[in-house]
């Protein structure tokens, strides 16, 4: 099969989920510290998007190694069996994520008590998510593309590499040709809906971590966070095929819990008043 260029709608969809990924965030951090210049500190954006690297790409990330790539009982069982897998990949993000949120409200933004605090870590938290894992993959993967029609196509690009590397490189090209366009599109749709509900869980867990007698909110965190999860790796794993369906699921539960999240941002300010 010959592939000469890459098609103009993959490149087109490459570019806004790009932009949406980068953009998206540092939008809603303008809005939010336009919208409330007292109360929004940019240390709590910054302490969101660094316990996001540090719970889920670093500690998390060792806890796979251990679970599922080193080579022990433990690891065989919950790769040989579909529901260990997503019950485990599912409930890992959840807590990691959850408790890292519990532990930079505790640790160090122990002195930040305002509400708006929480929109603001949340923002930093999904907002760097979106940018490392989604953003900057679309950017290299738009100047790959550029590079493979300004040279007219994929045969020419691997005439530039040694011959040792021809085959590996040439499989992860081909899927820039094969794969449909409307996917590089969901990427970052579906970034709205993780900022989303980082947003929301981060008053959850603010809420858990600030308030008296509300600790029950990080384990529903938790669960939220392990259910949005779930359908994702359900699609991963080929239980759920529609990404249409997985995509839905998605966005209801990010709306369910940001619904939920408001009503608990309103109630503080009740409390406070009251």
């Amino acid at each position: 099969m010959a592939f000469v260029t890459v098609p103009s709608m993959v490149m087109v969809n490459m570019a806004f989920s790009a932009i949406i990924s980068i953009g998206l965030p540092i939008a809603l951090l303008i809005i939010w510290k336009k919208k409330n210049r007292q109360g929004v500190r940019l240390s709590s954006f910054f302490a969101g998007a660094l316990t996001f690297i540090v719970f889920a790409l670093i500690l998390e990330n060792f806890s796979h190694q251990l679970f599922l790539l080193r080579d022990s009982a433990l690891s065989r069982f919950i790769n040989g069996n579909t529901w260990a897998y997503v019950l485990y990949a599912a409930l890992a993000a959840g807590i990691f994520e959850e408790t890292g949120r519990l532990f930079t409200f505790k640790v160090f933004m122990k002195k930040d008590n305002n509400k708006e605090a929480a929109v603001t870590y949340g923002i930093g938290h999904g907002g760097v998510e979106s940018i490392l894992l989604v953003g900057l993959t679309m950017l290299s993967n738009l100047v790959l593309v550029f590079s493979l029609n300004s040279m007219g196509g994929m045969d020419a690009y691997l005439q530039m590499v040694p011959a040792e590397s021809q085959e590996l490189l040439k499989t992860g090209l081909t899927a820039l040709y094969t794969t449909p366009a409307y996917m590089y599109l969901i990427g970052g749709i579906e970034r709205i809906s993780a900022i989303v509900l980082h947003i929301a869980l981060s008053v959850f867990v603010f809420e858990a971590a600030k308030r008296p007698g509300k600790w029950y909110f990080y384990p529903a965190a938790i669960g939220l966070h392990t259910l949005c999860d779930i359908f994702a790796v359900l699609y991963q794993k080929n239980v759920i095929t529609s990404i249409l369906l997985t995509e839905i699921l998605v966005v209801l539960t990010a709306a369910g819990s940001a619904f939920l999240a408001f009503l608990i941002y309103r109630r503080d300010t009740e409390e406070k008043l009251s």
